[in-house]
This record gives structure tokens, C-alpha cells and sequence, in this order.
């Protein structure tokens, strides 16, 4: 059970950040080059990325309470390190993960209340940028640990 919603948390992940990408790139490109607003590709993707994180933000937490249950019989004097490192990042991949989830969501509520084109690109781009980021970041400093 804990392997099988570890994968799709993992490959959740992967899809949410190319979604993440796509979105980021597509905000560029419609600032800059004046791009009409799409309901389909500016508007449902985006609700379609705040839904994959609150995907895996229900995923995750069942993985955290599944690692947490067998680390109970895990601590033992002699291997308290790994146990405080799992921890370290566990409660640090989840606060980038909660903060990712606020500003995916607060993107996709600025851009649908603005009316002007430029403006709602431009709320994609910062809200769904730093929502990306932090998830590239989150990415990429669990590859060390479970590589």
C-alpha cells in the first residue's frame, strides 16, 4: 500500500510539474507577445494544476502518517540520525509543499478576478512561477536523500 501511493505521489509530481512549466511558459508568452486569454489553456489547466496539488497534498499526508506509524519502532539510540534527517526533510518538504499549494491556489483566484489579458498573464506567471519553484526545489532536494 505505502509503495503504491508513494509512486503516484512521485509520478503525480513529475506531471504536475510540467504542468506547472507549461503554465509559466504560456504566462510568458501571453505578457509579452499579447496572446488572447484562453479559457482552456489559461484558465481550466491552471484549475486543473490546483487540483493534482491538493492531490498530492492528500497523498502526501497518507504517506507522512504511513512513514511516521513504522518509524516507531524504527528509533533506537544507535540509529537517531536517520531518524531526525527523515524527519528534517519530511517537515521541510511539507511546509514547500503547503506554501506551493497557497500560491497555485492564489494564482488561479487573482487571475480569474482580473479582466484585463496582460494582468492575468501576469498573475499566472508570479503566483503559478513561485508555486513551480518551489516544487523544483522540493524535487530536487528529495533526489539526494532517496537516490
Amino acid at each position: 500500500m505505502y509503495s503504491s501511493i508513494l509512486i503516484s505521489h512521485i509520478i503525480i509530481s513529475v506531471v504536475l510539474t510540467i504542468v506547472a512549466f507549461y503554465i509559466v511558459n504560456r504566462s510568458i508568452f501571453g505578457y509579452f507577445k499579447n496572446i488572447s486569454f484562453s479559457n482552456f489553456a489559461d484558465y481550466y489547466i491552471p484549475v486543473f494544476a490546483v487540483a493534482l496539488l491538493y492531490l498530492e497534498l492528500i497523498l502526501g499526508l497518507l504517506l507522512y502518517y504511513m512513514h511516521m506509524n513504522k518509524l516507531e519502532d524504527f528509533i533506537n539510540q544507535s540509529n537517531a540520525n536517520d531518524y531526525f534527517s527523515s524527519r528534517f526533510w519530511a517537515i521541510e518538504h511539507t511546509i514547500l509543499m503547503f506554501f506551493a499549494i497557497i500560491f497555485g491556489h492564489l494564482g488561479l483566484v487573482y487571475a480569474k478576478n482580473l479582466k484585463n489579458p496582460k494582468a492575468r498573464f501576469k498573475k499566472n506567471f508570479q503566483y503559478f512561477g513561485l508555486s513551480f519553484i518551489l516544487i523544483l526545489i522540493s524535487l530536487l532536494m528529495n533526489i539526494p536523500s532517496n537516490a
